[in-house]
């Protein structure tokens, strides 16, 4: 019977109407249309005019009903997002002015494809987990565009998010789950690294998919190696390691020199190894700031500070930029700068890269000029040596700061540094309401007690004198005063309106000065009116949005642990063997790999040495390899027969 109607439908409405539900809706008797034309075909009492058989089923989860339309020919077309402009299809829409009909049938098209039946059957089948981590990016960026449907955008994408984890899930043996992480389809990380979905993963932001226990169980054998010793060592144990690390330094680095490959270079290789090893330099390279910044200012002279003084200290700032500029070439600049750590390591490295080459310039200046003896309180505010030294110490306080990036490792401590970003973000969203209240306060103020500037009021009587505040003097002054009231750090007397009364040349009091107290009053009440809105209103909403935000890293402590830590277990797996600054040496492996970049023709930051071109040597990595489509077809027959088992029951 269903034979029957499908191919009547398709009969009569032309082949190219296949599976556009076109003679499905039922129309009623007294509308007095053309029930043939499909322009003027009213909706029936059960679906709207765009429903098709295959949305329907698509929606309902009809896994047998979908791949049987599907296999007749049957097709749903992608729903173009909100913001799209194409002259095919989203043009045409928008020139009806229907905007109500054109969201719904995008609602319920994004509804139909977001199901897991529909991803399993159609042409996505071959890589689901891809075409989860897409759809549910789409559906965010819809949600954001249609606020109206936000809340529906997003139930749907976590309902796609939540099948991409039952995948997953489905997995039974590591095997599986390596084979589902080799595939690198859709990575846009280009160079080596054994497990390229999860990197996919991590740039789309699937939390839950990434912090699943069959993947970190994975992640942490690639982490550890065989050295499953390490989770039994207590704490101290682990720092006395730490210090021995610090003591085979140079026996690490001399193998990783002459003997890269080695079987005694094989444990220096492990990442939990690489990552302390990079730890000890780097306290190293912390040390050599410290004595740097610190050093008596009253012992330096113009000029440049003395080579063995910040010599360690630029051939360390050059290994770390070596190693961020390989990374840079081998994410791309889209996908590096994504990451703020990049960011904040890129900005930090240029402040020192800048205050070398001012204490250059200032160096080159001192050997010219005779005033090489010249007191530093003598010296211009723009002078090369007083920018370089104020450069490197911004430099040197995010250095440190950079230690927050290890704190993700820890159970407990973890959550909090994800807070910190989170709270971060929720400042910046404040600063807009601060912007705007700051400049409305700050021009309206800026010189409106500019005439009294320097006056002086003397009491008749008690001969006590009152100066005026440089509160509301000038627009700095009034910036300034209003930003420290937000620290309720301003002086109570800072609206005070003095008059002068005195007489600068002879001292004596005027007695026809006048007070101006209006004047004092708008003064105090705009005061007022801005310690209100921004001490009582908006740092009270500030605290309450980080507060919530707090809550919201802490109900999902596990989640949010276990994707940073799983950003710090894949930062250092994509690290060279030797840190900075002992990237810089050449070495036997380098030799071998710049032989091979020699002999194979490269372009751009696609190929680099050792790089065949997809980051990856494993041929069966992407999704049109048998081993992964098997098992891809398998785990989705095991999520239809586990979802299917508890509704027969």
């Amino acid at each position: 019977m269903l034979d029957r109607l499908l191919e009547f439908d398709e009969t009569n409405n032309g082949t190219g109407n296949r599976g556009k539900g076109i003679g499905w809706n039922r129309v009623r008797s007294d509308d007095g249309v053309n029930a043939a034309d499909p322009e003027d075909d009213d909706d029936s009492e059960e679906f709207p005019r765009f429903m098709t058989p295959l949305m329907l089923a698509a929606q309902c989860g009809l896994y047998e009903t979908v791949e049987y339309l599907v296999n007749r020919g049957h097709k749903l077309d992608r729903p173009h997002p909100p913001r799209c402009t194409c002259s095919d299809r989203c043009m045409v829409s928008a020139s009806r002015a229907d905007a109500v009909a054109d969201s719904c049938k995008r609602l319920n098209g994004y509804w139909a494809i977001s199901n897991p039946t529909f991803i399993c059957t159609t042409s996505s089948s071959s890589d689901p987990v891809l075409e989860c981590f897409r759809l549910h990016e789409e559906l965010l960026r819809c949600g954001s565009a249609e606020q109206v449907h936000n809340a529906t955008y997003t139930y749907m994408a976590a309902q796609v998010r939540q099948f991409a984890v039952e995948m997953i899930v489905n997995c039974r043996t590591s095997d599986e789950v390596k084979i589902m992480l080799r595939n690198r389809d859709g990575c846009k990380f280009r160079g080596q690294f054994p497990y390229p979905r999860l990197i996919t993963a991590m740039d789309y932001k699937q939390k839950e998919f990434v912090a699943h226990i069959n993947i970190q169980q994975v992640l942490e054998t690639a982490w550890l190696g065989d050295w499953i010793e390490w989770k039994a060592y207590s704490g101290p144990r682990k720092l006395a390691y730490l210090l021995w690390r610090f003591c085979m330094l140079p026996v690490t680095v001399a193998l990783g020199m002459l003997a890269p490959n080695s079987k005694l270079n094989q444990f220096n290789r492990l990442p939990i190894n690489r990552m302390f090893n990079s730890l000890v330099t780097y306290l190293v390279f912390l040390g050599l700031l410290f004595a740097h910044s610190n050093a008596d200012k009253f012992k330096t002279h113009r000029g440049a500070p003395e080579l063995r003084t910040w010599l360690p200290i630029v051939v360390f700032v050059l290994g770390h930029v070596v190693e961020k500029t390989k990374l840079r070439l081998q994410q791309g600049p889209g996908r590096f700068f994504k990451n703020l750590w990049n960011v904040f390591d890129t900005v930090k490295l240029t402040l020192f890269v800048v205050a070398f080459l001012c204490w250059a310039v200032a160096g080159v200046r001192a050997g010219r000029e005779s005033d090489h003896h010249l007191d530093r309180k003598y010296w211009h505010w723009a002078d090369p040596q007083l920018l370089a030294e104020g450069l490197f110490t911004v430099a040197t306080v995010m250095a440190y700061l950079r230690l927050l990036f290890l704190c993700q490792l820890n159970y407990y401590v973890g959550p909090m540094q994800v807070s910190l970003g989170k709270v971060l973000h929720d400042f910046g969203k404040f600063a807009t309401f601060l912007v705007i209240i700051m400049a409305a306060f700050t021009c309206g103020l800026g010189t409106y007690y500019s005439y009294y500037a320097g006056m002086v009021y003397r009491d008749p009587e008690t001969g006590e004198t009152t100066r005026q505040e440089d509160s509301f003097v000038t627009v700095a002054d009034t910036f300034k005063t209003l930003f420290w009231g937000i620290f309720c750090m301003t002086s109570l007397d800072a609206p005070n309106v003095v008059v002068g009364n005195a007489a600068p040349a002879t001292g004596r009091v005027d007695a026809e000065a006048q007070t101006h107290q209006f004047t004092q009053l708008v003064g105090y009440g705009l005061f007022a009116v801005f310690e209100v809105l921004m001490v009582v209103v908006m740092m009270n909403m500030l605290i309450a949005a980080m507060s919530d935000t707090f809550q919201g890293v802490t109900d999902n402590a596990e989640y949010e642990w276990l994707f940073g830590r799983t950003k710090v277990y894949v930062s250092y797996m994509l690290q060279d063997d030797l840190p900075p600054p002992f990237n810089l040496l050449p070495t036997t492996g380098l030799l071998f790999c710049a032989k091979r970049y020699v002999s194979k023709s490269s372009r751009g930051y696609g190929l680099l040495p050792g790089d065949d071109g997809r980051g990856d040597f494993d041929s069966r990595s992407t999704a049109a390899a048998p081993e992964f489509r098997d098992l891809m077809a398998e785990i989705v027959k095991r999520y239809f027969t586990m979802h299917r088992a508890p509704a027969e029951h």
